[in-house]
Order: C-alpha cells, then sequence, then structure tokens
C-alpha cells in the first residue's frame, strides 16, 4: 500500500510539472469518456433498464394478423368481440386489458381543456401491478355501460389542475359533458409505455392523464369487423410467450371455425419490453459503438501524447533502471500515471455528459421511449469509472511498456546520434495514426451514409405543400355534439370565419392529418366488382374532409373535381380517391364515376360515387409507400373531431389567435389543442433519422478532429526528431520540394494504409446499419469514394504546417542540432 501511496505522489507531481501536456490530455479523455458516458445513461434508461411495472419479462401485448390487409404493419388492432374470447379461452394469461386512446374535454373550470387519455379493462391497473399514490382502481361492476362514471388521474394532471389537493378523490369532473367521479391518483412517473414499434393507429396520447373503464356494450362486442383496439396481458408465472402463441393461435383458429367472415385472421404476441424498444435498440447500440471509436482514437491520441513526452523521461527512467529499478516497477509508475490521467479526464467526462444529457433531450424525437428517465446515476457513474480505468490501461500500456526497455547505455547511444526515441517508438506511434484514421474513417463513412439517407428523405414529396399551413385539432364533446348534423355545422361556421379573417387564403378541414400519427383504415366495396366486395385485402385509408381542404393543402386534382358546398347531407353521397387506390382497384378502366361503400356491400354506409382523383399524400411516413386513400365530404360523413387546416399568405404563427378566436365564438366552452403548423409535422416525421444522423455526424467530426490531431502531432514530431537529418540533406543540396515530399510521402504513406483499413472495416460494419437508411444500399459507392478522399485531403493538411516548418530549416544550425 505504501508503494502505491508513492506510486500516486509521485505521479501526481509528474503530471503537475507538465500542466499543459496534462490540460490536453484530460480535455481529450474527457471528450471521449464524457461522450461515451453521455449515451451510456440513454442505453442504460432504453434498454436495460426493466420496465416500471412489477415483473415486467410477463407482460405483453397481443394483436390480430392478417397476411392480406397490408396497412403498414403486419401487428393489426383487435376487435372487442374476439377479444372477449381470448379473455375467456385462454390459459396462459393471469389477465388480460383492452386498451384504446381516447381524449377528454374538460370543462366546468376556468378554462375548457383537452387532456389525453385511455380507456381500459377494469384489470389495467393490477395487470400492470401499479397501486394508486391514493384511492383505488376500478372495479369490474364499474367496467359496465351506464356504470363507468368514474376516472383515474395521473399525478401530474393532480399537481398541476388542483395543486396537489387531497380532497381530489370524490371529486367530480365534467368530461366530454358527462359527469365523472375522482376515484384514485396514480403514483408519479406513471404512464403506459411509449412504444417505438406499436403502429400508428395505436399510439396513446404522449403524456395520458386520465383513465377510464372502457365498459364495452354488447354491440361492440358481438362487431367482429371492427378492429380498433390493443391488448394488454400478463403471462402467468412460468409461461413463455411461446407456450402462450401456440395456444393462442389454437383459440384463434376455434373463432375461425365459429365465424367464417374472420377466415385468415390470427393471432400474434410480443414482449412489452421488445416492442417498448422496437428499432431504437439499434441505433442505440449503433450510437455506442461510435463513441467507443471516438474513445479509442482519443486513447490512442493520448498514447502518442505520453510516447512524446516520453523522449523527455528517458534520462530519468535510464537512471531509475541503473539504480536497481526493475521494468516491471516502471510499467507499474507509468501505468499509475496514465490511470490518474484517465480518471481527473473520467471527472470531467462525468461533467461533459450531464451537458451532453440536456443536448441529447433537447435534440431527441418525442417518439424515444423513457427518455424522462436518462440521468447520470450510480449505473452510469459506475460505468464511467470503469471506462476511464480501462481506458487508462489501453492508452498507458504501450507507452510504458515502450518507455521501460530504456537504458542508461542505450540512451547515451541514442543522444549522440541525435535522437531521443529508437525506431520502435516510432513505429507505434505510426501504428497509432494509423488506426486513428481506419477508426475516423469508419465513423465518416457510417454519417455519410446517414446524411446521404437523409437528404434523399427530405426530397420525397409529401404530396402536399407545407409552407404557410396552420393547423389545429377540434373533439367535440358528444354529450353536446350528439347529432352529425349538428358537428357539420359547427365546423362550417368555425370554417366561414376563419376563411373571413385577413390574410387566410383559404380553410378546410380532415379527420385526421397527413403524418400526424393518426390513422383510419377499413374495407370497402366496389359496386362494379361485386366478386371483390369486402375482400379482406380490399383496405384503404379513409378520411372525410370539408371543401377546400385540398386547396389548403396544395393537394392537385389529377382528375375529376373537389367536393363544393353542394355536396351536402341531402344530395348524392360522393368521394374522391388517391391515385394510387385508382391503378390499384380500377386497373384499365376509368374510376370516375364508379361507386364504392366502407364496409361489405350490405353495409349500412351509403354508396358513393367516385367524382374526382387526388395526388397520392404520405399519410404514414415519409419513407413508407402511399397507400390507397378514399376522401368523403364531411357534410356526408361528419365526425366529432377533425382538423382545421388555414392556408395563410403571411406567417401562419400570426394568425393562430385569430384562429382560435373563430373556434371561440362559435363556442366559447370549445378546446382547441396541437395548434401547429404542417411544417412542423413534417419536421416531426422526419425527427428520428434527423437525431440519428446529427448524433453520427458529430461523433464523426469529433473523430476526425482527434485523428488530424493525431496525424499533426506525429509528422510534427517526426520533423523535430529528423531535423539533423533535413540539414545535411539540404546541405548537400535538397531543395524545398524535395523537403516537402519527405514530411508529405510520410503523412501520405499513413493515410493511404489507414484509409484502405477503414474502408475495408466500414465495408463490413455498415451492414449493420442497413435498415436505418433509406434508398441508400450500406455499401455506397459514392460515400466509400468520396468520404476517403475529403479525409486523405484533409489529413494531408493537417500535415501542412510541420511541413512548412521543415522547408524553413537553415542547415547551419541543423547541422549543430542535438
Amino acid at each position: 500500500m505504501d508503494t502505491l501511496f508513492q506510486d500516486l505522489r509521485y505521479g501526481a507531481r509528474m503530471l503537475i510539472k507538465r500542466p499543459g501536456f496534462t490540460f490536453v490530455a484530460v480535455l481529450v479523455l474527457a471528450l471521449g469518456i464524457g461522450a461515451n458516458s453521455a449515451i451510456f445513461s440513454v442505453v442504460n434508461a432504453v434498454l436495460l433498464k426493466s420496465l416500471p411495472y412489477d415483473h415486467p419479462e410477463r407482460l405483453a401485448l397481443v394483436w390480430e394478423t392478417n397476411p392480406k390487409v397490408q396497412i403498414g404493419s403486419d401487428l393489426l388492432p383487435v376487435s372487442a368481440g374476439n377479444f372477449t374470447d381470448w379473455r375467456s379461452q385462454s390459459e396462459s394469461f393471469e389477465a388480460m386489458s383492452i386498451v384504446s386512446g381516447a381524449n377528454f374535454t374538460l370543462t366546468g373550470t376556468d378554462r375548457p381543456e383537452q387532456l389525453g387519455g385511455a380507456q381500459v379493462s377494469a384489470s389495467f391497473f393490477k395487470l400492470l401491478g401499479v397501486e394508486p399514490a391514493a384511492g383505488r382502481t376500478f372495479t369490474e361492476e364499474e367496467d359496465q355501460p351506464d356504470q363507468n362514471r368514474v376516472v383515474v388521474v395521473s399525478h401530474s394532471l393532480w399537481q398541476s389542475r388542483w395543486a396537489g389537493d387531497p380532497g381530489i378523490i370524490g371529486k367530480t369532473l365534467m368530461l366530454n359533458g358527462a359527469s365523472y367521479t375522482v376515484i384514485a391518483v396514480m403514483p408519479k412517473g406513471f404512464n403506459y409505455p411509449k412504444a417505438t414499434d406499436l403502429p400508428a393507429y395505436f399510439q396513446l396520447p404522449p403524456q395520458t392523464e386520465l383513465w377510464t373503464p372502457i365498459a364495452l356494450t354488447s354491440r361492440q362486442i358481438s362487431s367482429r369487423g371492427n378492429h380498433n383496439y390493443g391488448v394488454l396481458a400478463r403471462l402467468k408465472p412460468g409461461i413463455a410467450i411461446e407456450r402462450a402463441q401456440s395456444e393462442m393461435t389454437s383459440v384463434a383458429q376455434n373463432i375461425e371455425q365459429q365465424y367464417p367472415q374472420l377466415a385468415g385472421w390470427g393471432v400474434k404476441i410480443v414482449s412489452l419490453e421488445e416492442q417498448s424498444i422496437g428499432d431504437i435498440r439499434l441505433i442505440l447500440w449503433v450510437l455506442l459503438g461510435a463513441v467507443g471509436f471516438v474513445l479509442l482514437i482519443a486513447c490512442a491520441n493520448v498514447a502518442n501524447l505520453l510516447l512524446a513526452r516520453a523522449s523527455s523521461r528517458q534520462k530519468e527512467i535510464a537512471i531509475r533502471t541503473a539504480l536497481g529499478a526493475s521494468r516491471l516497477q516502471i510499467i507499474r509508475q507509468l501505468l499509475t500515471e496514465s490511470i490518474m490521467l484517465a480518471l481527473v479526464g473520467g471527472g470531467f467526462g462525468i461533467l461533459l455528459a450531464i451537458w451532453g444529457i440536456d443536448a441529447l433531450l433537447a435534440l431527441s424525437p418525442g417518439n424515444l421511449p423513457r427518455m424522462d428517465e436518462v440521468r447520470v446515476d450510480g449505473a452510469v457513474a459506475g460505468f464511467t469509472f470503469a471506462v476511464s480505468l480501462l481506458t487508462g490501461m489501453i492508452f498507458g500500456l504501450a507507452p510504458a511498456a515502450q518507455v521501460s526497455k530504456a537504458n542508461l547505455n542505450e540512451f547515451l547511444k541514442e543522444g549522440a546520434r541525435g535522437s531521443t526515441s529508437g525506431s520502435r517508438a516510432n513505429r507505434v506511434r505510426n501504428l497509432l495514426v494509423i488506426a486513428e484514421v481506419a477508426l475516423s474513417l469508419v465513423l465518416l463513412i457510417g454519417a455519410g451514409l446517414m446524411i446521404r439517407s437523409f437528404t434523399q428523405l427530405m426530397n420525397v414529396s409529401p404530396g402536399f405543400n407545407p409552407q404557410n399551413v396552420l393547423t389545429m385539432q377540434i373533439f367535440l364533446p358528444q354529450s353536446k355534439y350528439s347529432r352529425g348534423a349538428d358537428q357539420a355545422a359547427f365546423f362550417k361556421q368555425v370554417i366561414n370565419r376563419v376563411e373571413a379573417l385577413p390574410g387566410v387564403e383559404s380553410a378546410g378541414a380532415i379527420t385526421h392529418l397527413p403524418l400526424s400519427g393518426m390513422e383510419e383504415s377499413g374495407n370497402f366495396s366496389i359496386e362494379s366488382h361485386p366478386s371483390e366486395s369486402f375482400d379482406v385485402g380490399s383496405i384503404a385509408d379513409m378520411r372525410a374532409i370539408s371543401p377546400n381542404y385540398f386547396r389548403s393543402m396544395g393537394i392537385p386534382i389529377l382528375r375529376g373535381r373537389d367536393f363544393s358546398e353542394t355536396d351536402s347531407e341531402q344530395s348524392v353521397p360522393v368521394a374522391i380517391i388517391s391515385e394510387s387506390m385508382a391503378e390499384r382497384f380500377f386497373p384499365g378502366e376509368d374510376a370516375l364515376g364508379q361507386r364504392i361503400k366502407r364496409g361489405s356491400s350490405n353495409a349500412e354506409y351509403p354508396w358513393a360515387t367516385i367524382v374526382g382523383i387526388a395526388a397520392d399524400v404520405k399519410h404514414s411516413a415519409l419513407e413508407k409507400q402511399s397507400r390507397p386513400h378514399m376522401y368523403f365530404s364531411y357534410p356526408q360523413s361528419p365526425f366529432g373531431y377533425m382538423a382545421l387546416v388555414v392556408r395563410t399568405s403571411a406567417s401562419p404563427e400570426s394568425l393562430s389567435a385569430a384562429a382560435q378566436n373563430a373556434v371561440w365564438a362559435v363556442d366559447k366552452d370549445q378546446p382547441v389543442v396541437n395548434v401547429k403548423t404542417m411544417e412542423h409535422y413534417l419536421s416531426t416525421a422526419v425527427a428520428a433519422r434527423r437525431f440519428n444522423m446529427t448524433l453520427l455526424a458529430a461523433f464523426a467530426a469529433v473523430a476526425m478532429a482527434l485523428a488530424m490531431v493525431g496525424i499533426y502531432g506525429v509528422i510534427s514530431y517526426t520533423v523535430t526528431q529528423r531535423t539533423h537529418e533535413i540539414g545535411i540533406r539540404m546541405a548537400l543540396g535538397a531543395g524545398q520540394r524535395d523537403v516537402l515530399k519527405l514530411v508529405f510521402g510520410q503523412a501520405i504513406r499513413l493515410s493511404v494504409i489507414g484509409v484502405g483499413i477503414g474502408v475495408a472495416a466500414a465495408f463490413a460494419l455498415t451492414r449493420v446499419m442497413s435498415s436505418l437508411l433509406f434508398d441508400v444500399t450500406a455499401t455506397d459507392p459514392l460515400t466509400f469514394i468520396v468520404i476517403p478522399l475529403i479525409l486523405t485531403i484533409v489529413a494531408l493538411g493537417a500535415c501542412f504546417v510541420p511541413a512548412r516548418r521543415a522547408t524553413k530549416v537553415d542547415p547551419m544550425i541543423a547541422l549543430r542540432y542535438e
């Protein structure tokens, strides 16, 4: 122990004695270790921590499947009737709960407010194993029609709306015009997990504030064709998902025999932990690997610094060896100094990680799960400490082993030659630089692929013009607007008032905005194709729109006409379909004038005549192929929720207040939510890819900068070391061009070798990123040609200063150089 303290004291003195060297080394290490700690904090929160529920490994989501239904996901929502049969016939599950997102209008307070919530089975909270902070959860009796006027509120809503009033239990709230009694407050931080891999049609509100019993009616249960719900289940102890899947497949087959119209529908069980992570797992591991490369480059840089510094310690080491110090003692002392450097760098790295986490949270897209749990905790601190120790050993071992070989005789011989280190040290330095170039090139190619992919995505036309378009969502309470005619009249008045505002070019409305994450799909029938009527593959996205919606969004009508004010409830039902729907379901014929309807040919919906064909729109995501779309005239197909779309001649934000006032002029108690521009929705749609690209590009830029510093350091040190040789060459007639060739020759050799190794490594490693790319292959030739050329040019640029300094050597001074 005394020896250890002696090594620590001596190491501290040596580091303090060279403050410039210590500062640079600590800074480089802090960057590398801090980046690793910041990314690990995200990996820890999202991938490594268990979900905050009782035995989360037993929780699963149960979906329906049908290979003929193509709506962007093979996981389909569940019908209420199938859920009830699953719950009664399965034996692998301890409990099952049906879940549906909902929006609630809170009134009767100082201001109306729209709140996101969910309707769930009575078993929902017990299934998750979460107890309320106050009160009780639902009973089976309350999960019945007309008995479900109870509500559970979130901790955040309790604090923000009622300032944590302990008398909240038993309080009456007016939700959607009906009276509900508060029976519980959930604990702080409780929420249904965000699931990045969930289909868009089953994403609960980002912040769920209220829960009410779903209270399925007999009509909902008997309707097997309406697939609208999600199902959460808890496996019994010891039951594997594979066993449950086998059982549920048999249950689905039994249901199919009982209901022949459900032929082809199956069941898929997915672990909740797996589904809550989704595709984010891959990008997080890619980012952690990227910062690992940055740390290795930082280690190589510091190792080179230590090798350069060792030249000034050759005499010290040689004398200590001559006085009896063993090689092991020398290595131990030098490793102690390296580890001390790394621990100091790790300490500053933690501070950088705290700042970096704030930056990550600011940059991260809203759909990343559990980002509110990202922080520097004990696990992150332990990771940082372990990485610091490992880093100290990695960058300290090679210099320590190299320097410890020195002895007094060798030092005197090399000193007589004017050399401060042997050729072995030079080879180590060169190998470190080659490794830096190779590692940085792998990161740069990865970043280049992400940038190319993002550029390709941004070149995709969404099918509409997002500029100068303001949107806002309005959910009408059923208790106040129960009739379709009242709903249609409300939105017609609002649109008329908004269109009359100065600066408004046009206004319209739609049930689900493009790229908003809200979807509605269903079967349809074609009158002229009775054999295909209600075929399970006849699926289209369906939306109700007002006149002028297409004009307001900048969506062209390719053939036929737009809806008009004459397309009212009393007139002949009409529809507009998308170009892709016309091509797919009406090949070789004119779709205009054909009649279609929602559901089967004998459904209660009326036949609608196709009067127009509109251009395709990217409703779900820019990277996905446009799906068939059916648009119905809103007055003929009214809904209680619509998104108002306003095209302006000036900044859309400047008209936000006026547009909301126009809504309140029609109904002062009507909340208006999600007041956003279409450019915001477009930006959000690519936010995840932008996040991935930005981080990988930032890490690649840091890696390249560190590699260039490494090349500069080695070439600069080599020029200093070879000053005597350069002087002799110049004295014998060598010109500046010859000296430049000498210096740049070494740089070119190191760069070319590093680039060659880096290209080979990137060719193998970037294949992992294939699923993260859009319209770009993992071996994109342009990226693999341009990026190495850029890195080589930058590497040569890093040599310019030391090369220029070499040409200024005075032969007379150089010949006397020691």
